[in-house]
């Protein structure tokens, strides 16, 4: 069955997200302001109340996310703590002047915190060639992307993923099966039968969408995404099964 990741930000959003149906969970602090790492006590307490994989976002300000070696020092010291409470699945977007995921500061990472799996978030947002970039996230060991389609040539507070049909396609194909694409960005009950049957892409990560009501500040509603898990389900089996008459 395919992924259904939601962003929570209290110990509260976590555990509706479970009741919901969600899969994984992304952890982080601060989502009115696109986020930054939680603390290392409120992972602690949503460990402890459910039972789901949990990828932490590590982020130590909102001011840039091409990070000084300070930044990636802080980095290491929040990912060794939260490692402690035997999670290993780690979201970073850290880039250089170009625009490109900033090799030193994740190999840095990697290095010094080994064994961790480390997952793009919004990396591609900020390309000025995501064919270049894609290649990048997949030699330096990402597991999986993120992605709403949007590039640096777009509107950098666009983030509706419908507005980006033909860039998502791309991704995917690029990516093929070397590594995972989650499709996020204004992902909710109203379009999420249309996106994925217009990316064949089923895996998603939603925060706003499933929150009542529907902006950054509003806690997340299991009953929401219930529903927008069973029409997840339901398009995804509605592929499979018409991919496999097509082979017949």
């Amino acid at each position: 069955m395919p992924a259904l990741e939601i962003i929570v930000d209290t110990v509260q959003d976590a555990i509706e997200a479970e009741k919901g149906g969600a899969t994984q969970l992304t952890i982080l602090s601060h989502y009115p302001s696109t986020g930054v790492t939680p603390s290392f006590g409120m992972v602690a307490q949503i460990r402890k109340k459910v039972t789901l994989p949990l990828f932490v976002l590590i982020r130590p300000h909102t001011r840039s996310s091409i990070p000084c070696e300070e930044d990636i020092e802080t980095c290491i010291s929040d990912i060794e703590a939260i490692k402690t409470l035997g999670i290993q699945d780690f979201l970073i977007e850290f880039i250089d002047q170009e625009n490109k995921p900033n090799q030193h500061a994740i190999e840095t990472i990697k290095q010094r915190c080994s064994p961790i799996q480390l997952h793009s978030h919004f990396a591609l947002e900020y390309s000025r060639n995501y064919t270049s970039n894609i290649e990048d996230l997949i030699k330096l060991g990402f597991v999986s992307i993120r992605t709403c389609g949007r590039t640096s040539i777009n509107s950098w507070f666009d983030n509706d993923a419908s507005r980006y049909i033909e860039n998502i396609c791309s991704i995917r194909d690029l990516a093929g099966d070397r590594i995972s694409i989650l499709l996020t960005g204004g992902i909710a009950l109203s379009n999420v039968t249309n996106l994925t049957a217009r990316t064949h892409i089923f895996d998603l990560q939603i925060g706003r969408g499933v929150r009542s009501p529907n902006n950054s500040h509003s806690p997340v509603n299991s009953a929401i995404i219930a529903e927008i898990r069973s029409k997840q389900i339901k398009a995804y089996k509605e592929y499979i099964l018409q991919i496999s008459d097509d082979k017949i």
